[in-house]
């Protein structure tokens, strides 16, 4: 068994999230150090040009008053492998805590390479997106529609495969799936585990209406704890963390942001004045709970971030709660309480979240945070001799005997509660000091725009390029635009970014080989099996990586080892012939006698003979002779040993061509072996980026930027949702393949809900898949009146090739009706054809 307290301790090793005012957990550390309220009023003329009618706008009771995200509209769809049709017809919610989710690996610094037991728990709230799209003609729902498809979409877009399990406890979700991800770590069901929420308010800034003595605040403003608290105000947000067992984290090198000391779930059952009231009793359960699993007493937790809704019910129940706990315990030193409720507004089922990232900067970071515009203490609350209090500037964490700890109270209407203790984690190892070495850096980006900002990035950072290098190769992934770079420094890292690239991606990878040393010490790191020659032994090791070269070349001994490398000559007899020939140019260097290089033309004659000969997997150019030897035809030995004959003779060699990988001069210096690779690397070769990285390396927290564009639905009420079908005649039996043609590209357009595709395009690299292949079929069916196979569309699978496969059908159609019309004339062209 293993020890408990070892496996019960979790990591948060990344984190990510998007709040108002706080694109990202940076802004929204400081969003909340600095007490700013986050929530928006916009003017009557910005709500009037939002659509909100003038009826509502001067309704009495109306508060435009939101906590309101900006780009809940757009959406990287290219990066997830999907259609801009479906992307448009997503929760935003769902899209919102996908790009969340990588964000947060991201922080993490988690290898694509690992393992992908990755649990995924998570909820969102009510999809208000729903009803405001436009269907298709028939109104047909897709499986990502439901709410609970989202830990789905999160598993199968980015390829995790522990539990992956939807999350729903009203307000308390948050809490609810971390505490579910935190179980299912212990249990060992994942090595990985993803906790996630999202809520999107739609409409996003246009307000709500508030009563007075009702839950939202007629004022506009949460003040949660204080005399003028006088209700909540609706907020939007996003927020997923990484949890890791905290054992694993250390033996991983991980960055720990704190560490998941305890958690509880129940629920109040009936004791509660209504559904939507909550008890004293089962939060003061849930909270005693998360501390005893924590193994902590209440007096050691120096900070509370409460629920702290702002209601006059809500708040004096939560603190009563609290100071019962503590009375009990008889914990009576200072322990601040806050809410981020004040700053944000109340994010629904993502509003534990938000709490928990704060108390989660807290406890990294030191600093005590406010609670945003607090005045004067709610006299309702009994604060009394508990020891809480309300803090209202930002402040140093006082000093304490043991790690410090912060509590995380969150509440769901229906009664679910949830409580979670977090610790300050455990010093890290240190760092050893950094070796000035030149390191290689692969960037990578799967559009232009996005490797532009990933440059930047890079160029902005304030982390060494060591620690970017482990980075950048934990999180590569070898996409459309990608370049490698060397630097040691930050100024040669900006110098490298901003001079041209060297290497064409797209270009032939040819290598060239010639007799030389390992001066770098990096071929024993890289694996290579260096038998005496260097560069044969070099190129084995790439194409062992995946290397798979267009061609090889060298001159006198170079061609001999360029020979094995493309398989036509084994290693040891070419390495032998190499050793030969350099004999021969030292005789030829010496002045001596031209017949001692005949003797080892025919030794190494003699040698090949000796051995059979392959067909080299690629064309191999021998420099010295000029001879091309083609690929895939067995080599002639006369071929081989006229490149010595040439060589001794001092014919001029070929020159090196522009773009040839130059495997001796890389082999002269780390830089140039460390250009070398990164220019395989962009070719598709997949270097061992861990060898090239000192143990222990640390990662930098490096976000990946997205290319998001807008994807959003028309804005209809739901009166107004009625079947909008093509208005187009079929086109007939008689009609050309054209006329096919076109109808088959509109039909993409619009089921893959893109502007343009090209016949050479392929379905499913533009986001397709077998449901919108039924779609598909839908439409032929109406508009060609033709019935085709899916498998046969499918397998076809660019544009091209499923027109060819619906024109065949066309004609088939075509041919069926001549031949079963009594009134068609006959043709004895029918009677060959089978039908």
């Amino acid at each position: 068994m293993p020890d408990q307290q070892h496996t019960a301790e979790i990591a948060i090793v990344g984190m990510s999230c998007r709040f108002p005012g706080a694109p990202d957990v940076e802004h929204f550390a400081r969003l909340v150090l600095d007490g700013v309220v986050a929530t928006s009023t916009p003017t009557p003329q910005a709500l009037a040009e939002q659509g909100v009618p003038a009826g509502l706008r001067d309704h009495p009771a109306y508060v435009p008053t939101a906590g309101a995200l900006t780009g809940i509209d757009r959406f990287d769809a290219a990066y997830f492998g999907i259609a801009p049709a479906d992307a448009e017809s997503m929760d935003p919610q769902h899209r919102l805590l996908l790009q969340e989710a990588v964000h947060a690996l991201d922080d993490a610094g988690w290898p694509l390479d690992a393992d992908r037991s990755v649990g995924v728990f998570c909820g969102a709230g009510e999809n208000h997106y729903a009803a405001r799209r436009r269907r298709g003609p028939t109104g047909q729902r897709m499986p990502w529609d439901r709410p609970a498809a989202l830990p789905l979409l999160v598993s199968y877009h980015l390829d995790l495969r522990g539990p992956s399990v939807y999350v729903a406890s009203m307000c308390s979700t948050s809490l609810s799936a971390v505490h579910l991800a935190r179980r299912s770590l212990q249990t060992d069901d994942c090595s990985v585990a993803l906790a996630g929420a999202v809520a999107v308010q739609l409409p996003d800034t246009h307000g709500y209406l508030a009563h007075p003595g009702g839950v939202m605040s007629p004022s506009g403003r949460c003040r949660p704890f204080d005399a003028a608290a006088d209700g909540t105000v609706p907020g939007s947000g996003v927020a997923v963390l990484v949890l890791k067992r905290l054992a694993d984290a250390v033996r991983d090198g991980d960055r720990v942001h704190a560490v998941l000391r305890g958690s509880a779930l129940n629920n109040d059952g009936a004791d509660r004045l209504s559904f939507a009231a909550p008890s004293v009793r089962g939060q003061r359960e849930v909270i005693a709970a998360a501390l005893a699993d924590a193994a902590v007493d209440p007096s050691s937790v120096g900070y509370i971030e409460a629920h702290g809704t702002g209601t006059p019910l809500g708040d004096p129940v939560e603190l009563a709660a609290l100071s019962r706990i503590r009375a009990e315990s008889g914990a009576t030193g200072p322990c601040a309480v806050g809410a981020v409720k004040s700053s944000i507004g109340h994010l629904d089922e993502a509003a534990g979240m938000a709490g928990l990232v704060k108390a989660i900067l807290a406890v990294r970071d030191g600093v005590v945070p406010p609670t945003a515009g607090h005045t004067e203490p709610n006299p309702a609350i009994p604060f009394g001799d508990s020891g809480l209090y309300v803090s209202t500037t930002a402040h140093p964490w006082p000093v304490t005997d043991g790690p410090r700890r912060a509590a995380v109270t969150s509440l769901g209407v229906g009664g679910t509660n949830g409580h979670v203790v977090v610790e300050q984690a455990p010093p890290a190892a240190a760092e050893p000091e950094p070796d000035g070495e030149v390191r290689l850096l692969p960037i990578s980006a799967h559009t232009e725009s996005a490797f532009d900002a990933l440059c930047r990035a890079l160029a902005d950072s304030a982390h060494r390029p060591a620690h970017l290098a482990a980075a950048l190769a934990c999180r590569r992934a070898l996409r459309p635009y990608r370049r490698a770079v060397i630097a040691a420094d930050h100024a040669e890292l900006v110098a490298e970014l901003s001079a041209p690239p060297t290497t064409e991606p797209d270009g032939p990878l040819v290598f060239d080989l010639d007799i030389a040393a390992d001066t770098t010490g990096l071929l024993a790191q890289l694996g290579a099996d260096d038998d005496g020659e260097s560069t044969l032994a070099l190129a084995e090791a790439l194409i062992r990586f995946g290397a798979r070269p267009d061609a090889c070349s060298g001159a006198g001994a170079g061609a001999y080892l360029a020979l094995a490398a493309a398989g036509a000559v084994p290693a040891a007899i070419a390495v032998r012939c190499a050793a030969l020939h350099a004999e021969g140019q030292q005789i030829v260097a010496d002045g001596g006698d031209l017949s001692g290089c005949d003797k080892v033309v025919e030794e190494i004659e003699l040698l090949l003979f000796e051995n059979e000969l392959a067909a080299p997997s690629c064309p191999v150019l021998l420099r010295a002779s000029g001879v091309e030897l083609p690929g895939s035809i067995p080599v002639a030995v006369d071929d081989v040993v006229e490149e010595s004959r040439s060589a001794f003779m001092g014919l001029l060699e070929s020159p090196r061509e522009d773009g040839v990988l130059d495997l001796a001069g890389a082999l002269a210096s780390r830089v140039e072996l460390l250009r070398l690779l990164g220019g395989c690397w962009e070719r598709g070769v997949d270097v061992p980026w861990g060898a090239l990285l000192p143990a222990g390396a640390r990662r930098a927290p490096l976000r990946f930027p997205f290319d998001e564009q807008r994807h959003w639905a028309a804005e209809v009420a739901l009166t107004e949702q009625v079947a909008v079908a093509r208005e187009a005649a079929p086109i007939g039996a008689g009609e050309g393949t054209d006329d096919v043609a076109a109808e088959v590209a509109a039909i993409w357009r619009e089921v893959l809900g893109v502007d343009r595709v090209a016949p050479t395009d392929s379905f499913f690299r533009l986001g397709g898949h077998s449901i919108l292949a039924t779609r598909i079929l839908a439409r032929l069916l109406d508009r060609l009146d033709v019935r085709c196979n899916l498998g046969a569309l499918l397998e076809a699978e660019t544009l091209a090739g499923m027109t060819e496969v619906v024109a065949e059908q066309v004609r088939l159609g075509s041919l069926y009706s001549r031949v079963h019309d009594t009134d068609a004339p006959a043709d004895e062209d029918l009677e060959t054809v089978d039908l």
